[in-house]
């Protein structure tokens, strides 16, 4: 496991659970999880930037060892707006997988020069949601009772659905993986809704590079929505990973270090 040096931190939106590793004085890149995930997901990822950067990952309102807080997509913004002040971060580099992905895009749309860079890991956007990214009220109530019964499992049952779901997956990544979904609250749910991604792309003034999968495995972003995601902002470069889905960082991890790496350095 990465040598995390681990805290809570006190903001005016709730106490977020931090973890640092990597060399202080360095560039800073910032992580955030996806939906029923943790920082302590992203450990191979903080492991590998570590040599280069000063690596922070933070638990989302609702999962890990951070607050349970009520509110929508523009409460989670709001969090990791005060995350980078109170912390003291400058202007970081930006990580984030799905609906963190989907967070940071935001954040750095609403908050120009606010970001050094961005990489988005197969943010949760579709072809139907360039205009509107609300979510029907009987999908949020399914993935809240999926978040419950998550919390409800036995690490006996989670040990077992993560291995019938993510077959292909490395045997190190299922204890975070067991660990985050035994921590994630329904609260979570309340967080589904944004706007329409086309506005927010349309609106980053940094340079970006947006990651995504194969869609036949899992993916969410497909080639029709990269190509348009380019289309809309000349600053963002869009990179398609083979053999993964998703959870790109997890399944194709040489692929995936390789783009981001590369991306880092150039910045």
């Amino acid at each position: 496991m990465t040598n995390w040096i681990e805290g809570d931190l006190q903001t005016d939106h709730g106490d977020f659970r931090l973890y640092r590793t990597g060399r202080a004085g360095r560039p800073s890149v910032l992580l955030a999880h996806g939906l029923s995930d943790s920082a302590k997901c992203w450990w191979r990822v903080a492991g590998a930037l570590a040599e280069q950067y000063d690596v922070i990952a933070y638990d989302a309102r609702n999962h890990g060892a951070s607050s349970t807080v009520a509110g929508s997509s523009t409460g989670l913004v709001d969090d990791l707006a005060a995350i980078i002040d109170t912390a003291g971060l400058g202007r970081p580099m930006l990580i984030g997988h799905s609906v963190g992905a989907r967070t940071m895009a935001e954040f750095a749309a609403s908050h120009p020069g606010a970001a050094s860079a961005l990489v988005l890991v197969d943010p949760p956007w579709t072809g139907n949601q360039e205009h509107d990214g609300t979510i029907p009220d009987d999908r949020r109530e399914i993935v809240r009772a999926w978040l419950v019964s998550l919390g409800e499992a036995t690490e006996h049952d989670l040990a077992g659905l993560a291995r019938q779901q993510h077959p292909d997956w490395p045997e190190v990544e299922y204890s975070t993986w067991i660990e985050s979904k035994q921590q994630v609250r329904p609260e979570a749910a309340d967080a589904l809704d944004s706007v329409g991604w086309g506005s927010v792309v349309s609106a980053l003034a940094c340079r970006t590079l947006l990651l995504h999968g194969d869609v036949d495995r899992g993916g969410i972003v497909d080639d029709a929505v990269a190509r348009r995601v380019g289309e809309l902002n000349s600053l963002v470069t869009c990179r398609r990973i083979d053999g993964a889905g998703h959870n790109i960082h997890r399944e194709n991890f040489i692929d995936f270090i390789d783009e981001v790496a590369e991306f880092l350095r150039s910045t």
